[in-house]
């Protein structure tokens, strides 16, 4: 998976085809998990910029299939929207809820790829590790 942390810790980049990977469940939430939500997460657009964003909500729409609320981030992409903007997001765009005493499945996500990586670049340093010593015990 292609992404980076950026200088605020709160930003992350995600190459498009990965965001597929880290949202699996978009669009397949249940109104019962909808309506638990505090927040939901989505995707907006402004031409070819897209931005991950977690929106407060305010009302779950059944009838409409739409989550009114506040955009709960600071956009960096998108020029379009500021913080505390209220939008409304069609269901099939949810890509996460955050429901209170949940740790958001993205989130999960996220900390499992970064173990992962932070594990492998341990194998790596541990080989380098191997290497060195038996270079400096022959010499």
């Amino acid at each position: 998976m292609d992404w980076r942390i950026m200088s605020d810790p709160n930003i992350l980049k995600v190459c498009p085809e990965c965001s597929e990977k880290l949202y699996p469940n978009k669009g397949k939430f249940t109104v019962e998990q909808l309506l638990k939500a505090i927040m939901v997460k989505s995707a907006f657009s402004a031409g070819k910029r897209v931005e991950h964003m977690w929106v407060k909500v305010s009302e779950v729409q059944v009838e409409n299939q739409l989550v009114k609320g506040t955009v709960d981030n600071t956009p960096t992409e998108i020029t379009h929207l500021i913080f505390g903007d209220f939008v409304f997001v069609p269901f099939k765009d949810i890509e996460d809820t955050w429901i209170e005493g949940q740790v958001p499945e993205s989130v999960k996500r996220l900390l499992e790829i970064k173990e992962e990586e932070l594990k492998a670049e341990e194998f790596v340093r541990s080989m380098f590790d191997v290497v060195e010593t038996i270079s400096s015990s022959r010499g």
